[in-house]
């Protein structure tokens, strides 16, 4: 069991996402026993763990959109509309590496 780090209410003012450190899950406000499991990042082999959930939100005006961040640096945009399979709950797109660039490096 791991700690909640966010919980995000959709729009739709009937759902909400709670997120801990490998799922994100999607609850009902009339259901307090049951929910969705939307994303899970937890490997086979815990030892095999890179990365974990830092944060959660739903988009504020479009309930099927909702984003989540890693310890990694990255954010991923998921849509509820698109199902890809079993292993992957949702289509999620990752977010572009962002190049640093030096400042002295500016001219």
């Amino acid at each position: 069991m791991y700690h909640i780090n966010s919980i995000s209410l959709n729009s739709d003012d009937e759902t909400y996402l709670s997120a801990d450190d490998l799922r994100i899950n999607l609850w009902h406000l009339d259901s307090t026993t049951e929910c969705y499991n939307v994303v899970d990042i937890k490997p086979v082999n815990m030892e095999e763990l890179t990365e974990v959930i830092t944060a959660a939100k739903f988009h504020p005006q479009h309930c099927n959109y909702f984003v989540y961040s890693s310890s990694k640096g990255t954010i991923r945009l998921c849509d509820m509309r698109l199902k890809l399979s079993a292993t992957n709950m949702l289509r999620c797109s990752k977010s572009p590496k962002i190049r640093r660039q030096n400042p002295s490096s500016r001219r």
